[in-house]
């Protein structure tokens, strides 16, 4: 089900949506109903209306308050049908994957018809009907086509993964690194905690593509920035993943070994604290001489 942060979304996104078709401005909307600055808020996902204030926005807008939550039904929507297809997809139950796209007809909701299209790219790559050159070239021109970044970032940010990931299966890491850079720069300019995770996790990705190739700085710096936002935001999400490669830099610097004692018990400890026993075990097997304490039975 649908969180109250994505219905708070998905109402101001209506709100605003429908305040454009009306040739309106935020001062018109919000005179003498509430501040200029609070319809901003609410347009843009950041505070949640209340019912009073919907029922005078929506007078306002000549519209039924429940076309406010029009959104919010077809994001219900949109969640319902990616589960299912994606739970195929893992499955690698292809065929069934595509005899249901196939079987839907053109959905009124954009992002429906645009996550139909990335997956069935996705399916004719996994059973070699297309190169991965062409699923790349297929996704790209989704994105420009369906202006996906202008219906939902999250769903663009999704398909500009997988390309990246197609680059780099094929060993092509510097366009791997171009796509890395370019969401990268495109997220930062947003300046919104709604995508932190995204960006964190496209920050992780960058700096394990560029340790691979041997480029240590480069990888870094990435990682200051993404252990950097974590402290800024007092973001749990790979907190631990950046504390340890920001470690494992030190070591490779030459740094004394109490420092790395330090840096690598911290990472463990946020490992542990946070529950990824993967990277807790694998720091202990790897990183057993570093370690001040475990909590090891």
């Amino acid at each position: 089900m649908m969180n109250l942060e994505n219905l708070t979304s998905s109402i101001g996104k209506k709100i605003k949506q429908l305040r454009i078709e009306k040739h309106m401005t935020q001062n018109e909307l919000c005179e003498d109903i509430c501040s200029q600055a609070e319809i901003s808020k609410i347009e843009n996902g950041l505070n949640s209306p209340t019912v009073d204030l919907l029922q005078q926005i929506s007078k306002r807008l000549k519209v039924p308050i429940s076309l406010l939550f029009q959104e919010h039904t077809d994001e219900e929507q949109f969640f319902q049908i990616d589960q299912f297809l994606s739970d195929l997809l893992r499955e690698e139950k292809y065929e069934e994957a595509m005899e249901r796209i196939n079987q839907q007809e053109k959905n009124m909701i954009t992002e429906v018809d645009i996550l139909k299209s990335y997956i069935k790219t996705i399916i004719d790559l996994k059973q070699n009907r297309i190169d991965f050159r062409t699923a790349a070239s297929l996704l790209s021109n989704l994105l420009n086509e369906k202006e996906v970044w202008s219906h939902s970032i999250q769903l663009f940010i999704r398909i500009k993964m997988a390309i990246a990931n197609m680059y780099s299966e094929k060993d092509l890491f510097h366009l791997t690194e171009s796509v890395y850079q370019e969401l990268e720069k495109e997220i930062e300019a947003l300046q919104s905690t709604a995508h932190l995770n995204a960006l964190l996790k496209i920050y992780f990705n960058h700096c394990q593509i560029l340790e691979y190739q041997g480029k240590s700085e480069d990888s870094i710096a990435i990682a200051k920035k993404g252990y950097e936002l974590c402290l800024l935001h007092n973001h749990t999400f790979l907190f631990g993943h950046f504390y340890y490669q920001l470690a494992h830099y030190h070591e490779q610097s030459g740094e004394d070994e109490m420092s790395l004692q330090k840096q690598y018990s911290v990472a463990y400890t946020l490992f542990h604290a946070f529950e990824h026993d993967v990277r807790k075990q694998m720091i202990l097997r790897m990183k057993e001489k570093y370690m001040l304490f475990t909590f090891e039975k």
